[in-house]
Order: structure tokens, then sequence, then C-alpha cells
């Protein structure tokens, strides 16, 4: 560092100012003198170069180091460290910043790209290079896990993170360290129904990792957010003496089917069933029906059937979305369901359900009591991640780039 044409230290750090949807701005240096770290502004430069930096300013006019909001620092916070790469060829993955190329523009220096493959670590002003040559991002398709600076936490939740499917966060989530791991679901806690979803997704150990640092009231807040056959999962995956409180965190409506789910074994169609059903009368119109469904506050994610069933909740039989979609608005449900479709009952195993399913070709099959009370229904979903071998649960070579 040069200061009206002397050296006076070493530079430490540079500084970034993150903007939203745009490359982030260089502000500045940390330069070292007599042991004291100063901030020297961007625009206080006269010469900027990978071998230096040169400023025309007194010493005496600079003053100490406080980050502001949106600052990151390039060595301390980025080098080195995990980022999100949101437009990964097959899928988002975490990489890891070896270098960061910058542009200038009009005298200021924007950061434009990081080198996730570069194996040195190097200083941070180097020109932008062909991505033929280098694994070159860019910039506006990354998003810095740096949790520590509160608008990078915001950044991280408002621009990307809500963007990408719950089962890609999942897979990020269990790449990463369990401090960005918790940077991650801290930011997803502004949306308690999206962070359900992504927990749905995730191992059974990273789901523990997840809820390790909560209270049981904050453990039972996530549970009523779950459908009931996964939160059951979790709740048992709990140490005993804590399952107690934790179930009774949960808000009642949410509890009781909870409860239900809890008298069955994990691996029988009792305990992978789902009580979130839409059942309706064989007698109403499509239209009718269709009506229903709008006006219905919210609807299951794996909606793929709707049952039928008679004034005391008997299965009477089963109607597919797309059969309703293509139907007369004015026939009734009855005249295009299933009036004998397949079912099983709560204690029947994995594997019955499995192979059923699929001679079947069913994407949810109804569980129903010995007499034909409908109880549930098994969906795909629910099946898949149990019969998927270990080793394709998480295909990282597969799907690297």
């Amino acid at each position: 560092m040069f200061v009206q044409g002397s050296e006076i230290g070493k530079v430490e750090d540079a500084v970034l100012r993150l903007e939203e949807a745009r490359y982030p701005v260089l502000t500045g240096f940390l330069v070292s003198v007599n042991d004291t770290s100063i901030f020297i502004s961007s625009d206080k430069l006269v010469r900027l170069t990978e071998e230096s930096v040169a400023t025309d300013q007194a010493l005496s006019e600079f003053s100490a180091f406080e980050r502001r909001p949106q600052e990151i620092l390039i060595e301390r916070d980025l080098l080195n460290h995990h980022l999100i790469w949101t437009k990964s060829k097959l899928r988002p993955r975490l990489v890891t910043a070896k270098d960061v190329g910058f542009n200038c523009e009009q005298t200021i220096w924007r950061a434009v790209s990081i080198d996730a493959a570069t194996a040195h670590r190097s200083r941070w002003l180097k020109a932008k290079r062909s991505a033929r040559e280098h694994s070159l991002v860019d910039w506006l398709d990354l998003v810095p896990l740096v949790g520590h600076v509160p608008s990078a936490r915001k950044r991280l939740e408002l621009r990307s993170i809500r963007k990408l499917h719950p089962a890609q966060l999942a897979d990020l989530l269990e790449e990463a360290s369990e401090v960005e791991g918790q940077e991650i679901l801290g930011a997803l806690q502004a949306d308690p129904e999206f962070e359900a979803d992504v927990v749905e997704e995730l191992a059974p150990a990273r789901q523990r990792d997840a809820i390790r640092h909560r209270t049981d009231t904050e453990v039972g807040e996530l549970l009523s957010e779950m459908e009931p056959d996964d939160a059951v999962d979790l709740l048992l995956s709990l140490d005993q003496d804590r399952r107690e409180g934790v179930l009774a965190a949960v808000p009642v409506d949410a509890r009781e089917p909870i409860i239900r789910l809890l008298n069955y074994h994990p691996e029988s169609a009792g305990g992978l069933m789902t009580t979130d059903v839409i059942t309706l009368d064989p007698n109403m119109t499509v239209a009718d029906a269709c009506e229903v469904l709008r006006n219905r506050d919210a609807l299951p994610h794996n909606l793929w059937s709707i049952f039928l069933t008679d004034g005391s909740g008997h299965l009477y039989g089963q109607i597919a979305i797309s059969a309703m979609i293509s139907a007369d608005q004015q026939d009734t449900l009855a005249k295009h369901a299933e009036t004998e479709p397949p079912v099983v009952q709560p204690g029947s195993d994995l594997s019955e359900v499995a192979v059923l399913m699929a001679d079947y070709n069913l994407a949810a099959l109804a569980v129903v009591d010995d007499d034909g009370l409908l109880l549930g229904s098994v969906t795909v979903d629910d099946v898949l991640p149990r019969t998927i071998t270990p080793s394709w649960r998480r295909r990282q070579e597969a799907l690297s780039e």
C-alpha cells in the first residue's frame, strides 16, 4: 500500500458491498499499518493493480474499519468459503470460491464472477478469463453463505432460496457444514410452510441436526406445518424423554392426526399414510367439485386423486384429477370414478403397498379399516424414499458437473 508515493503497509483484505440483483461493488481495502487496520475507500485511490494500491490522501485522514450493512470481506468471508450456485447445469450445489473476477466500469470495480476451480489461493484483482479455461461462475448465479452479516442473510432469503425446490435445498443442506446448514434453515424460518417442505426432504440425521438447537415449542410449530406422516417420523427420531413435550407444543388441530398415526408401525400402510385427503360426495357434479377445490384455503401438494365417500365416511370410489378435468362439468363424480379401487389396510406392510401401487400404476392408494371406512391414503412420494437403494439417495457423482 502506497500513500503519497511511500509504502506504508500491507493490504489485508478488500470490502464488497452487496447489492440486490447486481454485481457487488468494491468499496475499499483494509490495510495493516503498524499493527493497526485502517480502511481506505476505493474512491480515494489513484492506482489499483494486482501488485499494489496507492492513494494521495494523508495517512492521518484514514480511520479504523467498521463493517457497514451489506458489506462482506473477500479474504475473510468469501475465499475458500461455500456459496450456493443456483444455476448449475443439473441442480443447485455448493461451490468454493478460490478467486474473484472483477470488471471496472467508469472507475467502479465490481465483482462479476468467482473461480470455483483454481487450486491456489491468490489475490483478488484478476482479469476476467475465458470460461473455457476456468470454471468461472457468474456472481448473479451465486448466493454467499456469510450469515454473520445480517444483510447477506436477507439476500439469501429473498433473492434465491425461495426459488429452489425443497428437494434441491435438502441436497444443499446435506452438503453443507452444520454452521452453513443452520444459516440456510435460519433464512427459511420466515416461511414456515416452505421450511417444513424442505425438512421433509432431509435424511433423518439431517432432520435431527435441523432441530437440535430449537425449543420444544419451535419444533412443535415445525411439526404442525409438516405432513402428518412426516411429522410422526421426525417426532419418533427424537429422544424418548423429549417427544411428549414437543407433541404438547403442536396445535391441537395438527396434533390429532399425528397421535392417530403414532398407533401404527412406521413401515406399515398406517404409518406411511397421510390423513390430509380430500373426500367428496359421489353425487356431486364435476362443476361443483371444482368449485369446492377452488374455495379451499389450501390443497395438498400431492393431490392426484379425490376419494369419494358416503355420508358415514365409507369409501365409495376414487377419481383422478385428470379425469375431472376432461369430464363434462355437469356429470356426477360417480360417473367417472373407479368404484372398486385397490385398497390396503393400515397393517399392510411396505412391500405390499409398493407392489400394489406399481401393479395398478397408482399415485395414491386408499387405506381403509375392516369396515371400509377411509382412514387416509399412501402417496407415491411416501413410498419412493423407502424403496430407493440407499446409495442412490444422494447421487453426488452423477449430479456433479
